[in-house]
């Protein structure tokens, strides 16, 4: 804000504007020809569009740009949320198999390393393998847990700018 006076102020851009103002360095006009017409002083620059109204459907036009931009980034970070779900899913699967197979030292081998029994089973080397699954499984319980989370500030976010 400019102060012109002792209580009169002049908004800068059209953002501080309130109702029908216009910011300094513009003015209305009225030609009996031509009819309304607004002086841009500063860029030296007279239009007939009303500069309110343009400045508006650019914030519109923005805005909706904006809401593009944050619907995509939503549905990235839902897309982000169901792999880790599955991903999770599918280290329980796991887990569920270790613990029905705990006695059965070959599935529980085959069941870790994804082969045949054929190779040597190392119960050290298995207990290894059990705690660093128990250790991704809870932090990927985490993850999902603050994806969600974020997943739900950014729908209401883009709720809120859908309004």
């Amino acid at each position: 804000m400019l102060w012109l006076s002792g209580w009169i102020t002049k908004p800068l851009t059209f953002a501080d504007c309130v109702g029908d103002e216009l910011p300094l360095g513009w003015e209305e006009v009225y030609d009996q020809q031509v009819g309304v017409y607004y002086i841009d002083h500063i860029n030296k620059l007279t239009q007939i569009e009303n500069p309110r109204t343009q400045w508006r459907q650019e914030q519109e036009r923005m805005l909706k740009e904006y809401l593009v931009v944050a619907q995509e980034a939503l549905q990235a970070k839902k897309d982000m949320f169901l792999i880790k779900q599955q991903r999770l899913e599918l280290l329980q699967q796991e887990m569920l198999l270790f613990s029905q197979a705990g006695e059965d030292s070959s599935s529980l081998h085959s069941a870790l390393s994804g082969s045949s029994s054929s190779g040597k089973f190392d119960p050290e080397q298995m207990k290894v393998e059990v705690a660093c699954r128990r250790e991704r499984l809870c932090r990927l319980k985490q993850e999902l847990a603050q994806v969600k989370q974020e997943l739900q500030y950014k729908e209401m976010g883009v709720e809120t700018l859908q309004e």
